[in-house]
């Protein structure tokens, strides 16, 4: 009956978080956005890679800055990729930090194996982060995870507690926490959850709407929605049927500082369900982005690069 439960809650856990396509955009601020940033130049001076993540499935890496720097990883969110971060890499932190992002599997440029039960453990998704950390040779690095990606990274903080690591930043995440609210009735289906194409499209469309505010420059929208066509049925329904423990239990295991980041206006994350979230991690240090929604590091991303900054790049340089 536990480990029933304990499934449950952290399934409508992950269900939850999906739901962020599912909100009238109305919700969102405009926010500080670079919107004239160009979507492709951040990635001109990146490095790509492969590295093989669990049962062989190859990760799609993307680095930029020096590898003698404090390092910082990058987890994305559900339908999404490396992309999201475009902001980060466009920024002068690359000048202080080696940012690392990667494509979650079956996801972007990684590979996405047709099984279900490679998308539901949480310790295939540890194993993925930590393939990444290894073949980038980083050391103490910074794990930043955003929306799902917080779910992965609390995945790696509970499968490799002996890694070291110089934190984490949980974005717009319950973490797999605890149970957050379903959509609301008469919401459409999520993109990837219907054999419909054309109605895949359109909810893409309306993602895209909802994740990325209107000031965002219209060719780096355009790669957000591409990334979230790529996602494809099969990965979202093996994601929904995550199997294993809630990660409530596992906050005493973390001896790494927390930084949780929310939204004052996030329809997912909400200002009462991020106050239960500050509960579960009774040391983390909490900040709140006001005015922004589900994606702070996009719509105020000038104060969130100074929050990694200074967590990470300059800490460690001693600047």
């Amino acid at each position: 009956m536990i480990l029933r439960c304990a499934k449950t809650v952290l399934t409508r856990t992950v269900t939850a978080i999906f739901a962020i396509d599912l909100i009238l955009a109305a919700v969102w601020p405009i926010g500080a956005v670079r919107a004239e940033t160009p979507p492709t130049a951040p990635f001109a001076a990146a490095k790509f890679s492969v590295a093989m993540g669990a049962d062989g499935v190859p990760i799609n890496v993307v680095e930029i800055g020096n590898p003698a720097q404090p390092a910082i990883v990058l987890i994305h969110g559900f339908r999404q990729s490396y992309l999201a971060w475009t902001l980060q890499f466009a920024s002068d932190l690359p000048t202080r930090c080696h940012i690392v992002a990667f494509d979650l599997r079956g996801h972007g440029n990684s590979g996405q194996p047709w099984d279900p039960a490679a998308y539901d453990h949480a310790q295939t998704w540890a194993d993925d982060v930590a393939s990444v950390i290894k073949a980038t040779g980083l050391s103490r690095p910074l794990i930043v995870g955003w929306s799902y990606g917080g779910n992965v990274a609390m995945d790696f903080a509970r499968h490799y507690p002996a890694m070291p690591v110089a934190g984490y930043v949980l974005v717009a995440t319950t973490a797999g926490m605890i149970e957050t609210p379903t959509p609301p009735p008469g919401s459409p289906p999520r993109p990837t959850m219907v054999p419909d194409l054309g109605a895949n499209i359109r909810s893409v469309d309306a993602s895209t709407a909802l994740l990325f505010p209107p000031a965002v420059a219209p060719g780096l929208r355009e790669q957000f929605r591409a990334a979230a066509m790529r996602v494809s049925p099969f990965v979202d329904r093996g994601i929904a049927r995550r199997a294993g423990e809630s990660n409530i239990d596992m906050v005493k295991l973390i001896h790494s500082p927390v930084t949780l980041v929310f939204g004052g206006k996030d329809p997912i994350v909400t200002p009462a369900l991020a106050q239960r979230i500050a509960a579960a991690f009774p040391r983390a240090r909490r900040i709140d982005f006001d005015t922004a929604g589900h994606a702070p590091f996009i719509e105020d991303a000038q104060a969130f690069d100074a929050l990694l900054d200074t967590s990470q790049c300059r800490r460690r340089t001693g600047q």
